[in-house]
């Protein structure tokens, strides 16, 4: 008898219940733990990237470095100060969005910077490789990097206008007879399910087509780096022992006995050996000038190549199980709640994974980029002072 009783008090409980009470409690219950994921992109992704993108146009020399770079900050700006706080009202909102307009402008813009993206870093890595594997032919002059970044976003629009149609204001239903609402969510007539499939699909192969692209373009840069990094190596030492021979030379027109001969060779010998070589230091060199010009060039090379591949790389690890979850969704409906069950709050944030680049790009440039930490520390130090002396006035 107990529990007949309970589950009728429960049952009217829940008749007393509103579509905005038993979305507060679904909220909590289940979306808190992405919420705060979400706000804290929102917060690092806006203020690092408007970071990058001042720092990038205003202290750094024209460069496509700086083209893609403050590209790709512009974007992810958007991304992070204007798609993800849509994403938290959407989440807030999950039984009571009812604005179709805002609905379609946010999926298109979210579908647009998403996609725009990962199409920039796949750019990039093509201009990268050209760089390093191709330096003997015509690379892309400024102008044309700008203008390569334009079609880019131009094909970012035309993908994303598909989302236009799809996405729509619908009724949601809840586990609770007679209560239900409305979210922004894919339309739920069998055309709209059925061509979401299909555009699915064409983003999953364009995604990883992208990602092959990349690994393979990257995995020619490395080799071309290595190689240059060898043969740098070589010329250190071949300069190395062109300078013992000079050495030995000089002190033998001194005339020395054989025993001070042998005991000059011993320390050339010793100094200049293949094991010290590494921990030699050219006192004779001007200060904060390489003896190698070429060996600065190619480190800050590598170091971009470095930065660029970072940044490739956790952008597709976020993008492609949001597309995996979105297909598996909508073809297996069983499989995806069994994976819901599994995964628990971790689905929705694997759901919202592709905004994970948008706010960790400005992290990559500032680990490995010294210039732009560099840059930024100056920044604030120069409104640190100009705020003391303000204040002393």
């Amino acid at each position: 008898m107990a529990g007949p009783s309970n589950t009728s008090v429960r049952n009217s409980n829940y008749s007393e219940l509103s579509i905005e009470q038993f979305e507060l409690e679904e909220f909590l219950r289940d979306d808190v733990a992405v919420v705060v994921y979400l706000i804290f992109l929102c917060v690092v992704g806006t203020i690092g990237n408007g970071h990058a993108f001042i720092v990038y146009q205003v202290r750094y020399k024209p460069s496509n470095h700086r083209v893609f770079v403050v590209r790709l900050a512009a974007i992810d700006f958007v991304a992070c100060a204007v798609c993800v706080p849509f994403e938290i009202v959407d989440i807030r909102q999950g039984y009571t969005f009812d604005s179709v307009v805002a609905c379609k402008c946010f999926r298109f813009l979210n579908h647009v910077v998403s996609i725009a993206s990962g199409l920039m870093l796949c750019l990039i890595a093509v201009e990268r490789y050209r760089k390093a594997c191709c330096p003997f032919k015509r690379q892309m002059s400024e102008g044309e990097t700008k203008i390569a970044c334009m079609v880019t976003v131009g094909i970012s629009i035309f993908l994303s206008t598909a989302s236009i149609y799809l996405y729509d204001v619908t009724l949601k239903f809840t586990d609770i007879p007679n209560l239900s609402g409305t979210d922004c969510t894919v339309g739920a007539s069998e055309t709209q399910q059925s061509f979401f499939q299909v555009y699915s699909f064409v983003l999953l192969l364009i995604s990883t087509g992208m990602f092959i692209l990349c690994i393979v373009a990257y995995s020619f840069i490395g080799k071309s780096l290595y190689n240059q990094m060898k043969f740098r190596q070589s010329a250190q030492f071949k300069d190395i022992q062109k300078t013992l021979d000079r050495d030995i030379e000089n002190k033998v027109l001194d005339k020395p006995d054989a025993g001070d001969l042998h005991q000059i060779h011993e320390e050339e010998s010793s100094i200049y050996s293949v094991k010290n070589i590494s921990t030699l230091k050219p006192l004779e060199q001007p200060a904060n000038k390489s003896k190698f010009p070429g060996k600065d060039r190619l480190d800050r090379t590598r170091r971009i190549t470095f930065m660029f591949l970072i940044a490739t790389a956790v952008s597709y690890a976020g993008y492609l199980p949001n597309l995996i979850i979105l297909i598996i969704r909508a073809t297996r409906p069983s499989t995806y709640l069994y994976l819901q069950t599994r995964l628990g709050m971790l689905t929705p944030v694997f759901l919202r994974g592709y905004f994970l680049s948008n706010a960790t790009n400005p992290l990559v440039y500032c680990f490995v980029d010294e210039r732009f930490r560099f840059e930024c520390i100056l920044f604030y130090h120069k409104v640190f002072r100009f705020s003391t002396r303000r204040n002393e006035v």
